[in-house]
């Protein structure tokens, strides 16, 4: 499909094209002109491509703290990007390892079976409340309480004590995305700000009195004595829980719920065959992935990428929703296939930045999609009512209309 101005312009601008309905045509058609593009709005290299895009999450040549100091010194010292040096999406090299392995090592001490019925109660719960054959918004109702309850429990904080840092939550995520503005910037500012009053005195009452949650094990692993300062734990609990985990899942959740309202029949196999939950969740991360972009990176060094020189320090990133659908991967991958094996999709990125969480994100969506299965004959999405996310690199639902009956 040749592309069009409009959409060529759209892409300049954000390839995330945020909002969009259906941005994988255009992906596509890019992607068949060169599956590396130049984007004049973020001033980076767009990765489109499959193979193209996993080599990129496996190079040490990408440093992603080099892109801070790019937004450092366009926006200043003591902001957001300043913070995010701790982080662990934006460390490289042996520091980075070393911090990945201590909350690796924290994740692996969490009961995921206790997890998994904890999941199904929650839903059980929620869902007995809701009147069948009512409409309701989705992310409210069901999309975000599962990952704050989740949360909650494995850090021992009450939700109900959340609310000021959930408001947070979009503000902190626009501050990682590809296109900066003074605007998103002081958003990210204010966000670290609250994040601070909130989860600093949490932090200091957990230092004096320790408990075995995963805030305990995150503060101090006792196998390695690793220890970590303050600034660094605020900024893995706000980027790997909070945008993460309560910015995420729901859009995925969203995702698949839109997928099974629109394929009744898909829904109603599901029913029957069951053992196929596992391989829906992962089909819908191929298919229309949340995170649709990787966090930028620098070339330490002059690159080629599919014929295409990328010159030392310039910025680059994956385009995830556009590689999962790369057809010299996957068969018929505009067609959600609840069966496709393999299904080596990129959206947990793997690689030397793969996501922290994946084990939690996969668990909580299974016993979502599980509880409506066991429940209902069908599910119904009014999309006139709903609204898309309008966000850079994300895609989901700010309010997703459904029915079950």
């Amino acid at each position: 499909m040749p592309l069009n101005a409009d959409d060529r312009r759209a892409f300049q601008s954000d390839p995330c094209l945020p909002g969009h309905p259906d941005p994988y045509p255009i992906y596509a058609a890019l992607r068949q002109e060169s599956p590396v593009q130049w984007c004049e709005g973020p001033g980076m290299w767009v990765v489109l491509g499959y193979s193209e895009a996993e080599a990129c999450m496996r190079d040490p040549r990408l440093h992603r703290q080099e892109h801070l100091d790019k937004l450092i010194r366009r926006f200043g010292a003591d902001r957001i990007y300043q913070r995010q040096k701790v982080d662990i999406p934006y460390m490289d090299g042996e520091a980075h390892t070393l911090a990945r392995q201590h909350v690796l090592a924290a994740y692996h001490a969490i009961d995921l079976e206790q997890l998994r019925r904890f999941c199904d109660d929650v839903l059980a719960d929620r869902l007995s409340r809701i009147p069948q054959g009512q409409w309701l918004d989705l992310m409210p109702s069901l999309a975000h309480p599962l990952p704050l309850l989740v949360n909650s429990m494995l850090m021992g904080v009450p939700p109900e004590r959340q609310q000021q840092v959930l408001e947070q939550v979009g503000p902190f995520v626009r501050a990682r995305g590809l296109t900066q503005t003074e605007e998103s910037a002081s958003g990210g500012d204010e966000a670290m700000e609250v994040y601070r009053h909130f989860f600093l005195p949490l932090i200091h009452e957990r230092r004096q009195r320790p408990r075995q949650d995963l805030l305990g094990r995150l503060i101090a692993d006792p196998r390695t004595g690793l220890e970590m300062g303050d600034e660094q734990l605020l900024l893995i609990i706000a980027s790997n829980f909070y945008s993460a985990s309560l910015y995420t899942v729901p859009l995925l959740i969203s995702h698949l719920a839109l997928i099974l309202a629109r394929q009744p029949g898909l829904y109603a196999r599901l029913r029957q065959e069951p053992f196929l939950v596992d391989s829906a969740v992962e089909e819908a991360l191929r298919f229309d992935p949340p995170a649709q972009a990787l966090n930028a990176s620098v070339a330490a060094e002059a690159l080629e990428i599919a014929g295409r020189r990328i010159a030392a320090g310039d910025s680059l990133t994956a385009l995830v929703g556009a590689a999962n659908r790369d057809p010299r991967v996957f068969d018929e991958p505009d067609r959600f296939l609840v069966d496709r094996r393999p299904n080596p999709h990129l959206s947990f990125a793997p690689g030397l930045h793969q996501c922290l969480g994946l084990q939690l994100a996969r668990l909580e969506v299974r016993a979502m999609l599980r509880a409506w299965l066991e429940r209902y004959e069908r599910i119904e999405v009014d999309e006139a009512a709903s609204q898309r996310l309008v966000a850079d690199r994300f895609r989901g639902f700010e309010r997703l209309m459904v029915r079950f009956g």
